[in-house]
């Protein structure tokens, strides 16, 4: 059996120069990865909030806007659709402006 042949060293150096360059770019990627995962994490249960903030203030004006048209309190903090017809966002019968 004859001996593999011999790699000249500078070029053994080429390759673990070029291997540590691609590793190094391997972990910046993981780490942004890691970071963006983690402000994913930390930021939804701050716009999840703002969601639910933005969809209260939005009941409560058109529950203004049924009671200043005459609509019991009772009956405009419910959601109702007063107005019969096809539903352009579809979701809830309350979800069209009166």
């Amino acid at each position: 059996m004859s001996p593999p042949p011999a790699i000249p060293l500078d070029a053994q150096v080429r390759r673990v120069v070029l291997a540590s360059q691609v590793l190094a770019g391997e972990m910046v990627l993981l780490g942004l990865a890691v970071q963006i995962a983690w402000f994913e994490a930390w930021t939804q249960p701050i716009v999840d909030a703002a969601a639910a903030q933005a969809t209260g203030l939005a009941n409560r004006a058109r529950r203004d806007r049924l009671m200043r048209r005459g609509v019991p309190a009772h009956l405009a903090g419910r959601a109702l659709g007063l107005v019969p017809g096809p539903r352009p966002h579809g979701d809830r019968p309350g979800d069209q402006p009166p």
